[in-house]
């Protein structure tokens, strides 16, 4: 947890939000994996945000659908993933962020899970089908191997659950940008600005935005809006599916986005478009 608020403490005294890009473990391969997450730290990334993959992702679009399946096909399991974390810290400190459902963590048991997660170098845990109400005993397990907790908040999220979630917080809130899935949008929703605003009333915890962030453009607006954070998935996500249809490594093109959109978060390009 102390790497997250290095991380937004950090960026806020350079004037920046930070970038947290998106990737399905294991996808397109589980050696290519790593090297796309090495990509991504190259271009800038402040914080990781590691997919899980799973058969039925009720909360991801079909870019990371297909992704996922893409991962189950090679055979990506347990071992693999808990393997492919130990590789990424290697070469890296900054914060891992794991997103799963939760058939993936019993499979294992919440202690088992947990435990090999944070072992192998995972600083918080989201998970998309399990609201704080039902998260008792795995938080237990969370907090017993130290493992931060992300919880999802959304437009329609009244004030009160709002701060009552907030509370069961300790990495970052995560903010989905509008109602739905996971999936490249063309345009923002206008409410982004009003849900953060709302938040900041009942939290100060860090509030980072996802679903539908596409653009460097999309990145700016969301950080003027007064995200301290942005996720980046499935703009992201899907050029690794070209690469992998065209049998090319993703590394470079990942980079040059991922640098694009980490320029974005800055509040003087924003601001006085430098």
């Amino acid at each position: 947890m102390n790497r997250y608020k290095n991380v937004f403490d950090n960026v806020k005294k350079r004037g920046e939000a930070a970038f947290i890009p998106f990737a399905v473990a294991g996808d397109p391969g589980p050696d290519a994996f790593v090297d796309v997450v090495a990509a991504y730290v190259k271009g800038g990334a402040d914080v990781l945000e590691i997919g899980y993959p799973f058969s039925d992702p009720i909360a991801d679009g079909p870019v990371n659908q297909r992704a996922a399946q893409r991962a189950i096909k090679a055979g990506f399991d347990h071992s693999a993933f808990f393997s492919a974390i130990k590789k990424i810290r290697a070469f890296t400190d900054i914060p891992i962020g794991l997103l799963a459902y939760a058939n993936t963590i019993s499979h294992l048991g919440n202690d088992d899970f947990c435990k090999k997660a944070a072992k192998a170098g995972v600083d918080s845990l989201l998970v998309a089908d399990m609201p704080p109400e039902e998260s008792g005993e795995l938080m237990k397990s969370m907090r017993k191997h130290g493992l931060g907790r992300v919880f999802i908040v959304s437009e329609f999220t009244p004030d009160e659950r709002m701060r009552d979630i907030c509370r069961n917080v300790d990495s970052f809130v995560y903010v989905v940008s509008r109602p739905g899935i996971t999936g490249i949008d063309t345009t923002l929703s206008a409410s982004v600005k009003t849900t953060l605003a709302r938040l900041k009333k009942v939290t100060d915890k860090p509030l980072a935005v996802g679903f539908g962030i596409s653009t460097p453009e999309h990145v700016s607006e969301v950080v003027k809006a007064g995200a301290d954070g942005v996720i980046v998935g499935s703009a992201l996500v899907n050029e690794i599916e070209k690469a992998a249809v065209r049998g090319v490594d993703p590394a470079a093109v990942l980079r040059k986005k991922a640098r694009s959109l980490k320029a974005a978060t800055s509040f003087a390009q924003i601001h006085f478009g430098l």
